[in-house]
C-alpha cells in the first residue's frame, strides 16, 4: 500500500501546473509590450482528466508522468497593430482565476495531511 494515494500524485501535480500558469501569466505580463509577443498559457486540465480516468481503471502511470505544457495560444486576437496579442485585462482576470485554484488546491491537500496526520496518531490529536 502506498502512503500517498492518486488523489495526493493529482493534487501534487495539479499545484504544480498552476506555479507553471503563475509563471507564464506573469511572462505575458512582462511582454505587454513586446512587439509581436503572442501569449501563452499552461495545458494541462485535459491531461489530468485522462490520467485520473486511467487510474481510476488502475493504471497510475499516468499520473507519475505529468507535465504542465506551455502553448502559445492560438486563439489570441492581436490586441495592437504590432501584433501583440496580450489583454491586459484578461491576463490580470486569468492571475485571479490562477490564484483562487492554487488557494484551493493548497486546501486540499492540508486537509488531506491533516486526515494522514489523525490517522497517524491513532486517533489522538
Amino acid at each position: 500500500m502506498e502512503l500517498f494515494d492518486t488523489s495526493f500524485k493529482a493534487l501534487d501535480a495539479a499545484l504544480g501546473a498552476a506555479g507553471k500558469r503563475q509563471e507564464v501569466l506573469a511572462n505575458n505580463l512582462a511582454n505587454v509590450n513586446t512587439p509581436g509577443y503572442k501569449r501563452e498559457d499552461v495545458k494541462f486540465d485535459g491531461v489530468l482528466s485522462k490520467a485520473l480516468a486511467a487510474a481510476k481503471s488502475g493504471d497510475t502511470a499516468a499520473l507519475n508522468q505529468l507535465a504542465p505544457s506551455v502553448e502559445t495560444d492560438s486563439q489570441a486576437v492581436a490586441m495592437r497593430a504590432d501584433g501583440n496579442s496580450v489583454d491586459v485585462d484578461q491576463e490580470m482576470a486569468y492571475v485571479a482565476e490562477n490564484n483562487i485554484r492554487y488557494n484551493a488546491l493548497v486546501q486540499l491537500a492540508q486537509k488531506k495531511l491533516d486526515t494522514l496526520k489523525y490517522v497517524i496518531s491513532d486517533g489522538r490529536r
